[in-house]
C-alpha cells in the first residue's frame, strides 16, 4: 500500500521518495532549493542545476516539451564501459583486448553517434549496423581505421556490395553470416569486387536471455546459425581455402538482460562454440558476445523486467572471466572481446522536460452547488459525521449505492441536474474521507485499497507520450518521472500522467518505487503556476521510435555541455527546432502553401459577403499562417 510522504520532509527524503539514487547512477541530485541537478561526471563533480536550463529554454522562446541531452554524460558512459573492461582485462591478466561497438540502432541521430566516437576514440570504439541504410551511414562518419564497423541483420546483395566497399576503404568492416545463404552472395561479390572479405558467424544459442526480449535467443531465435550450419559454413569455407576470412564468432541473447546468470550462461556455450572452431584451425580474433548489458530503470536492482541485478562492473567482469576460464578449459587462445551495448551507454544522457498545464482532482468541491431538494445535502453530511475506522468500509459502500441510487433517479427523470453534481460532489469527498483512514487501518480492506489505486489525480503534461516515450505505451517500460522543482516541499497528490493526445492510452499509469512499480506518482499541489516534470532515461530507442500520432511531431531538442567556468555550470552548444504544423502536414502529403491558399480564399470571400472585416481578415489569415509555422505542441501560458 502506498503511504504519503512524511511530514518529516527532507531533500534526503526526495531522493529517496524518487529512488534518485536507485536509477540515477550518481549522475542525478537534489540542491538545497529544492531543484534536481545533473551532476555529468558523477557525484562530488560539476552540478548542473536543471531548472536553470528550464530559464534558458523559456529565455530563448522555444516552447515545451524539450529533449535535453547531457552530453558529457554520453562521453562518460563511453569511457566507463572501456575502463571497466580493460580493468577486468587487467585484474584477469585476460590475453585479449576489448574492442566495443556501439548499435547505432539504439540510437541513431547524429550528435549522439558522433559523440560516442569521438568520446570512443581513444579506445577505438566502433559502430554496428543492421540496415542498408545504416551501413551507409557508419562508412561516411568512421574516421578511425582501428576501430570495427560489425554488420548484422538480412543482407541482400546491395548490402553486402556497401560492405565491400567499406573493405575497400580500409574500413574494418565484418560481415556477420545471420542466414546460410548469405555466405554463397557476399563469397561471390567479393570475388567480383576483388576483395577478401572478412566475416563473422552468428550463433543461435540454446542459452536464452531474462526479461522482455529473452524470446531473442533459444532455438527459435529469429537470427543466427544453428550448429549443423555453422559447420556447413566450415565445410565451404574449407573447400575454397577461405578459412582465412573467418575471423569473428558472435552471438545474441536478449536486448535488457535482468540476470546475471543468464549471461553467463550464454558466455559458457558460445566461448564452447568458439573453442571448437578454433581447434578446427580458423583463427578467429573476436568473440562477439553481442548487446544485452542492461539499464536499471526503476533502480530496484533486481531481475524485474525494468531492472537489472548486476551493473556494469560486475557485467565486464564476468564476460572476461567466463571467456578466459572457457578458452583455458578448451586450451585455446583468448580471444578479442567485442561487445555491442547501446542502451547502457546512451540511456542516461537525455530526458524530456515537460510542463503540467491543468489537472483534475477527486476528492475536492467542483463549485458552489445549490440543491432543490435539502435533503439530498443532509444525508451525505451526516455519513461523513459518522465516520470512523471500523465503519469505513460499510461507509464506502453506502455511498456507492447512494451514487447509483441518483444516477438511478436521474435517468427516469426524477432528479435535477444541480442535485446529481451535488451528489456526485459528495460521493468523491466521502470516498476521500474514507482513504484518509488507510493509515490508522491495521488491515485494509481490498475494495478500499482499490479504491485508493483509483482515486488519484490526472496531472495534464504538455507532451505525446507516442512520440517521445513509445515505449511506455507499447511494451510498458517504466521510465523515472518525477518534478524539476519543489522538491524541498513535500509532495501531498497522488498522481497519474495524462498527455495531450485524444487517445485513451496517452497516459503514464505505472511508475517506479525502491522495490516494485507502483500505480501512481507523489506530486505538489497544482497551483496553475508553471509546474516542470522530467521523465529520464530516454535515451536509448525513444527518439527514433517516436510516432506522428495526433500530428505532434518531434519535439525541441538542446544539447548542454557542462562549463565550470561559466556562471551557470553549462553551455546550450546546440538548439534543434521541433516539428511545425507545416513540416508534419507536409509528411502527410499535405501542402502547407495549398491549406493556405484555401483558408485565405475563404477569408476572402466572408470579407466580400461582409461578414468579416476587411483588417479582421488579414489578421486571420496571419494568423493561420503563424500556426503553420509554429510548433505542434501546447504554447506555455506562463
Amino acid at each position: 500500500m502506498d503511504k504519503p510522504p512524511s511530514q518529516n520532509w527532507t531533500i534526503t527524503q526526495a531522493e529517496k521518495n524518487y529512488n534518485l539514487d536507485g536509477w540515477g547512477l550518481g549522475y542525478f541530485s537534489i540542491n538545497d532549493k529544492g531543484h534536481l541537478c545533473m551532476n555529468p561526471s558523477g557525484r562530488g563533480g560539476p552540478t548542473i542545476d536543471i531548472m536553470d536550463i528550464v530559464d534558458d529554454i523559456r529565455e530563448k522562446a522555444l516552447g515545451f516539451p524539450c529533449v535535453v541531452r547531457f552530453q558529457d554524460v554520453l562521453r562518460a558512459r563511453v569511457a566507463a564501459i572501456n575502463q571497466l573492461f580493460n580493468k577486468a582485462i587487467e585484474e584477469h591478466n585476460y590475453q585479449g583486448k576489448y574492442f566495443g561497438v556501439y548499435p547505432i540502432k539504439v540510437n541513431q541521430m547524429r550528435e549522439v553517434v558522433e559523440e560516442i566516437l569521438d568520446a570512443g576514440l581513444p579506445h577505438h570504439h566502433g559502430l554496428e549496423a543492421g540496415s542498408k541504410a545504416e551501413l551507409a551511414t557508419v562508412l561516411g562518419i568512421i574516421n578511425d581505421t582501428e576501430s570495427l564497423v560489425v554488420c548484422n541483420g538480412y543482407k541482400d546483395e546491395e548490402y553486402l556490395r556497401l560492405a565491400m566497399l567499406g573493405r575497400k576503404l580500409g574500413i574494418q568492416v565484418i560481415v556477420v553470416i545471420e542466414q546460410f545463404q548469405e555466405l554463397e552472395r557476399l563469397l561471390r561479390i567479393a570475388a567480383e569486387m576483388e576483395i577478401d572479405p572478412v566475416i563473422g558467424i552468428r550463433a543461435k544459442l540454446t542459452a536464452k536471455g531474462t526479461g522482455k526480449w529473452e524470446d531473442s535467443g533459444g532455438d527459435f531465435a529469429k537470427f543466427g546459425l544453428t550448429i549443423p550450419e555453422i559447420i556447413k559454413v566450415v565445410q565451404i569455407l574449407k573447400e575454397q581455402s577461405k578459412t582465412h576470412i573467418l575471423k569473428l564468432f558472435h552471438f545474441h541473447v536478449g536486448s535488457q538482460l535482468t540476470d546475471i546468470r543468464a549471461v553467463k550462461e550464454a558466455i559458457t556455450e558460445a566461448t564452447r562454440v568458439y573453442g571448437k572452431l578454433a581447434k578446427m584451425g580458423f583463427d578467429i580474433q573476436y568473440l562477439d558476445v553481442g548487446g544485452g548489458l542492461g539499464v536499471d530503470y526503476d533502480g530496484s536492482r533486481t531481475t524485474a523486467d525494468s531492472s537489472i541485478n548486476y551493473n556494469m562492473n560486475e557485467y565486464a567482469s564476468d564476460v572476461v572471466y567466463n571467456i578466459q576460464q572457457i578458452c583455458m578449459d578448451e586450451g585455446v587462445k583468448q580471444p578479442n572481446i567485442v561487445s555491442e551495448s547501446g542502451r547502457a551507454l546512451v540511456a542516461h544522457h537525455s530526458c524530456i522536460i515537460m510542463d503540467v498545464f491543468g489537472n483534475i482532482e477527486y476528492g475536492t468541491e467542483n463549485g458552489h452547488l445549490k440543491s432543490s431538494n435539502g435533503d439530498i445535502a443532509k444525508e451525505w453530511q451526516d455519513m461523513m459525521e459518522n465516520l470512523k475506522t471500523e465503519n469505513a468500509l460499510e461507509t464506502y459502500h453506502d455511498a456507492v449505492a447512494k451514487k447509483q441510487e441518483a444516477l438511478d433517479m436521474f435517468r427516469l427523470g426524477y432528479l435535477e441536474l444541480e442535485d446529481r453534481a451535488i451528489t456526485e460532489n459528495y460521493f468523491w469527498r466521502t470516498c476521500k474521507a474514507v482513504i484518509n483512514l488507510v493509515g490508522k487501518m491495521e488491515k485494509v480492506p481490498k475494495e478500499i485499497k482499490k479504491l485508493q489505486e483509483s482515486l488519484v489525480d490526472h496531472y495534464y503534461a504538455n507532451f505525446s507520450l507516442f512520440q517521445s516515450a513509445p515505449d511506455h505505451w507499447a511494451i510498458k517500460q517504466v521510465f523515472p518521472l518525477m518534478p524539476l522543482h519543489r522538491l524541498n516541499e513535500i509532495p501531498t497528490r497522488r498522481t497519474q500522467i495524462a498527455d495531450l493526445t485524444c487517445d485513451s492510452d496517452g497516459k503514464v499509469e505505472k511508475f517506479i518505487d525502491r522495490s516494485k512499480l507502483r500505480d501512481n506518482l507523489f506530486l505538489h499541489q497544482y497551483d496553475g503556476r508553471p509546474y516542470y516534470i522530467g521523465m529520464f532515461l530516454m535515451g536509448a530507442y525513444q527518439d527514433i521510435m517516436g510516432d506522428m500520432h495526433n500530428l505532434f511531431g518531434r519535439v525541441n531538442e538542446i544539447h548542454v555541455f557542462c562549463d565550470d567556468e561559466d556562471p551557470e555550470d553549462f553551455y546550450i552548444e546546440e538548439v534543434i527546432k521541433g516539428d511545425s504544423v507545416s513540416d508534419v502536414i507536409s509528411r502527410m502529403q499535405y501542402a502547407g502553401s495549398d491549406l493556405l491558399k484555401k483558408v485565405k480564399g475563404g477569408v476572402e470571400r466572408r470579407v466580400r459577403e461582409g461578414v468579416i472585416k476587411p483588417k479582421e481578415g488579414v489578421n486571420l489569415v496571419e494568423f493561420y499562417q503563424q500556426i503553420l509555422q509554429g510548433y505542434t505542441y501546447l504554447k506555455s501560458q506562463s
